[in-house]
């Protein structure tokens, strides 16, 4: 088929636009993963300054993904219901502002608190500027769209950890939440100019679940508490509260499943490729954050490394993240987005079976260089494969939905790796060593059964993306 001269342009300046607004949305989400990844590394400089142990402050990491983990189950609904840009823009508005009462904090109470705070705002800002992109991409492209989208996200893995350490060894860890105001600033005029508004006329008829987002909150919030406790010698109060927290979120998956606007649609699970998808990528994703938090520790409180060089230490797994991001779209289109999920996973296996055996260097360093692809392809490929088989109108649903279980799956992953660490470490917290140790054994577990359940539940022929 021939154009005439008028038309020629519509297609370029389509892709062009397309391709700025995904660098927009990705530059959002970046600003989400950057403050996780270099709050990793600020914690036990925080730690010192409050008087405390760095694992007692694992709440400024798990607080902060508790809130958002449930944030994101109501984002998807909010936006289909009220309009996803404008939701998206109040999200970027909220990280901002509450980023300065986090670097503003006195005690170790109002940090956890001011953390549980931003968690809100991540939560808006991650799952709708996933869904801005998706609605307004045609359903063919969104196996390489989703996959552009996180492997720039994904970048704020590789620049987290060393901003981290940077800012807290040459200037001061509060610093690191400082700098996000002017950042969000940028990402807000972007979306702003850039993205279209968009919903799903249908989600506006129902009634917002409050029931669900209630029992949601008390499953998951005392389900880490729960399992937190553990390592307190308080077993039946915590065994209490886990088996409470249990029955709760079974309550949540009954209530789910009888209305018509869930917060969280668990008939997705019906759909087997998305359900394996899942999986594989909340497996993957538990892997990855339960390393960060695990070498953090490891390197400051075993190894004795400042912030900054434990930051920098980082860089062996920065490159190959910023590197597998670019790399991902171009694989993807040849072997297809099954065969990169396997392919991170088995990758994630192999890296873990070196932290575990051996994690002094240069062993540290090559199983951080060999998990960098797997971490990020296992993150990106994931959301490739399970958006890409859910219809336009409900991606914001189905994108909150699924973010929602991974990002789940790596808070509960690092509170179990806490409490490990804690258990083993005798009084006082003399020995992080045993307890790290067991960590990467948990890493290894949870990367090796993600390649399992990726490799038995997802088809081998998917319609969308394979």
């Amino acid at each position: 088929m021939t154009h005439t001269a008028s038309e020629k342009p519509l297609p370029s300046d389509s892709l062009m636009s397309g391709l700025a607004l995904i660098l927009a949305a990705g530059m959002a989400q970046m600003l989400v993963v950057i403050d996780y990844t270099a709050t990793a590394i600020a914690l036990p400089r925080m730690a010192s300054d409050f008087n405390v142990s760095a694992d007692s402050l694992q709440w400024v990491l798990t607080g902060y993904i508790l809130s958002f983990s449930i944030v994101l189950a109501i984002a998807g609904p909010l936006g289909d219901r009220f309009g996803r840009k404008r939701l998206l823009l109040l999200g970027i508005v909220l990280f901002g502002a509450v980023s300065v009462w986090v670097g503003m904090a006195n005690s170790v109470m109002e940090l956890i608190v001011s953390r549980v705070a931003l968690g809100v705002g991540a939560g808006l800002l991650f799952p709708l500027s996933t869904a801005v992109v998706g609605a307004a991409m045609p359903q063919s492209q969104l196996p390489r769209t989703m996959s552009i989208l996180t492997g720039v996200a994904t970048l704020g893995m590789a620049i987290g950890p060393v901003v981290g350490g940077v800012f807290t060894e040459l200037i001061d860890w509060r610093w690191v939440f400082l700098i996000n105001p002017p950042i969000s600033a940028v990402a807000f005029i972007l979306m702003f100019f850039l993205s279209k508004e968009s919903r799903n006329p249908e989600a506006a008829r129902g009634r917002l679940d409050f029931i669900g987002i209630i029992l949601l909150t008390l499953g998951i919030g005392g389900l880490s508490i729960g399992v937190a406790g553990l390592s307190d010698h308080a077993l039946p109060t915590s065994i209490s509260i886990i088996v409470g927290s249990v029955f709760t979120l079974l309550l949540f998956v009954w209530h789910e499943l009888r209305q018509d606007a869930p917060i969280v649609d668990l008939r997705l699970l019906g759909n087997r490729t998305f359900a394996g998808y899942l999986t594989g990528g909340s497996l993957s994703n538990a892997c990855w954050c339960v390393l960060i938090f695990t070498t953090t520790l490891y390197l400051q409180e075993v190894q004795k490394e400042d912030p900054m060089t434990a930051g920098f230490h980082f860089l062996y797994l920065s490159v190959p993240v910023a590197a597998a991001g670019f790399l991902g779209p171009f694989l993807q289109r040849r072997i297809g987005t099954r065969l990169m999920l396997l392919f991170a996973t088995a990758i994630q296996t192999a890296a873990c079976v070196i932290f575990w055996m051996s994690d002094v260097s240069p062993w540290l360093a090559i199983g951080l260089l060999v998990v960098g692809f797997g971490c990020s392809w296992g993150w990106s490929m994931s959301q490739a494969g399970g958006i890409a088989t859910i219809p336009e109108r409900n991606v914001g649903l189905a994108s909150g939905s699924m973010l929602t279980v991974i990002i789940m799956s790596g808070n509960i992953a690092v509170v179990v790796s806490a409490t490990m660490i804690k258990g083993m470490g005798g009084a006082n917290m003399v020995d992080y060593a045993p307890g790290v140790t067991a960590s990467y054994l948990l890493a290894l577990g949870l990367a090796a059964a993600g390649f399992v359940a990726s490799a038995i539940v997802i088809p081998r022929q998917t319609t969308i993306g394979s």
